[in-house]
């Protein structure tokens, strides 16, 4: 039952999305990394994750580039076929002469042992997702990285999703299983 309500919120989301201008993308994308940047928590970290965005997904490459001006420790998703863990990259230069995946973002390769993977050393984690609510209800792709990764993490971290106004949804709307992980706050660009 879950499931198939997943499904179709997922359906009505990625519609939603579809409709969405480039320009508006833009805007919205540029406001949520305008709050990001000025929030307490990014502020206070020293080491941060933030998801590598697709097309449907708030950008995320100004909030990477600020990380690495400020000196900050920046990890990025790594997935494999059955997990996920981040991995350090030290640079734009960097990130963008990594491997492009079939999801059409950048990523190192799984035999690239050379470099540092977080473990407990997060403060922040900026979570991507499909649909979001603001009480912290968080609906993704479907393959569960990462609630198994927040799961497994220390309870230091704090997380935040970026998301365009068309990507929430009530509170209570998204539903959750016992493995579902819920996070912190949701940064969304308010209605002019």
């Amino acid at each position: 039952m879950v499931h198939s309500a997943k499904q179709l919120l997922r359906q009505q989301i990625r519609h939603a999305l579809k409709l969405m201008s480039n320009e508006e993308r833009v805007q919205q994308s540029n406001i949520v990394t305008n709050y990001l940047l000025h929030h307490p928590k990014y502020l206070s970290s020293h080491s941060i994750s933030v998801y590598v965005h697709m097309n449907t997904e708030v950008s995320t490459r100004d909030i990477i580039q600020h990380a690495f001006k400020s000196h900050k420790h920046v990890f990025i998703p790594r997935y494999s076929s059955t997990s996920m863990d981040m991995v350090r990259v030290h640079s734009l230069d960097d990130l963008d002469s990594l491997p492009m995946t079939k999801w059409n973002i950048r990523q190192p390769s799984l035999d690239d042992i050379d470099r540092e993977i977080a473990t407990t050393n997060i403060d922040l984690i900026i979570v991507p997702g499909l649909g979001f609510s603001l009480d912290g209800c968080r609906l993704g792709h479907g393959k569960g990285f990462y609630d198994r990764y927040l799961d497994s993490l220390s309870k230091h971290s704090y997380t935040i999703g970026l998301a365009y106004r068309q990507q929430i949804v009530e509170n209570n709307s998204i539903p959750m299983n016992s493995t579902d992980i819920r996070i912190h706050e949701v940064l969304v660009a308010k209605e002019n």
